[in-house]
């Protein structure tokens, strides 16, 4: 497996090159990038298939390197000495995010996500970018989600997804052909995902698709009928807003 390591310290990035070369020989870190502008360039000129990338930087952020690129095609790592950014790193679809000083073992633990997370996706897609686990979501065509389970990704359909659950750190996913998936993030994390693929949150522990409800019942809040035949509420304060959501759609209110 080809790496690079972007980090502008290059102490940092020197002690995480020689802990590979000892847990990890079969990766091979082709080159070492003091900041976001030559991260750009090596990925450009190496194209690695796995990046470790730190977060704050001088030129410019990791999440701003990304961005720039026309393509992410391969695992991202993130690296930092500050955990505020874990959700937005996950919302970039990191594989993992290392908190500095770097551990072996969740290096290790790191190593062997991004093993398995090529490997599944390569198995559904070779042409899938492996960086992005939900850049697909803002393109035409079939949409899917890559949801980390206990024993791999599983790989789901945005319209088999009929609500989402939240259970304290978890989120329980619906879904048509699947049932019940269990996922080890919050609701909040899919939300913002989640809301520009006609989701709506009718209730702080419920995430509904908006294309697989039934009926709704007025009352209080009122509840929805989904097609399921789950009935799930739509909290007081939720309602006027789910009542203009329902407008925007292509269905007829009267």
């Amino acid at each position: 497996m080809k790496a690079i390591i972007v980090d502008d310290e290059m102490r940092g990035a020197q002690s995480l090159q020689k802990i590979l070369h000892h847990i990890a020989p079969d990766i091979e870190v082709l080159a070492l990038a003091h900041n976001g502008a030559e991260g750009i360039e090596a990925i450009k000129l190496h194209k690695p298939s796995l990046v470790f990338l730190d977060i704050q930087m001088p030129d410019m952020t990791g999440f701003d390197m990304l961005q720039k690129l026309d393509k992410v095609n391969f695992s991202v790592v993130f690296t930092t000495a500050y955990d505020e950014f874990a959700l937005k790193a996950f919302r970039f679809a990191a594989v993992d995010y290392l908190l500095k000083p770097i551990d072996i073992d969740d290096l290790s633990a790191a190593i062997q996500k991004v093993k398995q997370f090529q490997a599944e996706t390569a198995s559904e897609n070779k042409s899938e970018p492996l960086g992005k686990l939900f850049s697909q979501l803002q393109k035409p065509g079939d949409k899917k989600l890559a949801l980390p389970t206990s024993d791999g990704l599983l790989f789901v359909p945005v319209e088999e997804v009929i609500s989402l659950e939240a259970a304290s750190n978890y989120t329980f996913f619906f879904t048509e052909k699947n049932g019940k998936i269990v996922v080890s993030k919050t609701l909040g994390d899919f939300e913002e995902i989640l809301e520009a693929n006609d989701f709506f949150r009718v209730h702080n522990s419920h995430l509904i698709n908006l294309h697989k409800i039934e009926k709704y019942v007025k009352g209080d809040g009122g509840y929805v009928i989904m097609k399921t035949g789950s009935n799930i509420e739509v909290s007081r304060r939720r309602k006027d807003d789910f009542m203009k959501r329902l407008e925007k759609m292509d269905w007829k209110i009267v």
